[in-house]
């Protein structure tokens, strides 16, 4: 069964469930995103179906045909989060004690940790296999750079979801916290500083495993807005329904889509506003993030 972080965090790391919402207070899609146990510690095995065979209609008296599927059994390595933080031991001294100082800076930290994993799971996953896979759609020919992305993405327990390490939450937390040197002074710097240090690991990845799972529109700009049929194309892509399909993009991108609204918009004498609000397209989601590039993206040759 599928879970948010959130939702896991609430089962399993119930002596630092703050770290969830620290991670996830500036990553918006990573909140949102479904996770599941991988088959193992490190990895996750699945299976890549080749070729499906269903039952099919036969005459009374006649033979059954062979139903059944064709596959590959193929191997996901999960990735760390993580990372060592220290603090020399001077200023450990000014904030009343190692573990007080990180206990401050931590939060910081994770909020961090969370944008620049979302960025790349949006980024390094998501958009390079819609690439990869010619999954992508554009409004015109590339050209001047100072792009945005709009993804298209349906979640598939098994093919295409997040996966996080059965082992994990051992502690009672996301990330597991380690002392290093058992908390004790060692030389945090090359120049042989002294100082304190904790390191915080934990095994979590994304799985993509089915190309009509992922799509893309790329090279999006003011002067290159997708019109509403590419939108439609790009969750028809991905096989779409509001169940389990969101639209992801940056929010000035959103703004630039919303444009697409006005010309069926209607304001009468007594309306006091306007509002080109965008929260759905069709019934599918949209979830907006600043961890997309905001507009820098270079040109895709498609």
């Amino acid at each position: 069964m599928a879970n948010t972080l959130k939702e896991l965090s609430d089962l399993y790391a119930k002596k630092q469930p703050w770290q969830v919402d620290a991670i996830t207070e500036e990553a918006p899609i990573l909140a949102m995103m479904p996770f599941m146990a991988a088959s193992h510690g490190l990895w996750n095995a699945y299976e890549d179906v080749i070729e499906v065979t269903g039952a099919s209609f036969v005459d009374i008296d006649s033979a059954l045909p062979t139903v059944g599927t064709e596959s590959n059994v193929k191997k996901f390595d999960l990735s760390i989060m993580g990372g060592q933080m220290t603090c020399a031991e001077d200023k450990a001294k000014m904030f009343g004690g190692a573990d007080r100082y990180f206990a401050t800076k931590l939060p910081a930290v994770l909020r961090a940790s969370g944008s620049s994993a979302e960025q790349s799971i949006l980024y390094n996953t998501f958009r390079a296999y819609a690439i990869a896979n010619s999954y992508v759609l554009e409004p015109a020919s590339a050209s001047g750079d100072s792009n945005y992305t709009i993804l298209a993405i349906r979640f598939v327990e098994g093919e295409t979801i997040g996966l996080y390490s059965p082992d994990g939450f051992e502690q009672g937390a996301m990330l597991n916290t380690e002392l290093i040197n058992g908390g004790n002074l060692y030389a945090i710097t090359s120049g042989g500083v002294l100082g304190y240090g904790i390191r915080l690991k934990g095994y979590f990845g994304v799985q993509v495993a089915n190309p009509k799972t992922v799509g893309a529109i790329v090279n999006v700009k003011s002067t290159k807005i997708p019109t509403a049929y590419q939108v439609d194309d790009l969750i028809a892509m991905v096989r779409g329904n509001p169940a389990n399909t969101y639209l992801m993009m940056h929010p000035r991108c959103l703004a630039l889509i919303q444009t697409l609204k006005d010309g069926y918009m209607q304001v009468g004498m007594m309306e006091n506003g306007i509002n080109r609000v965008v929260n759905t397209w069709n019934g599918i989601p949209i979830l907006t993030s600043y961890n997309f590039y905001n507009g820098t993206e270079v040109d895709v040759a498609i």
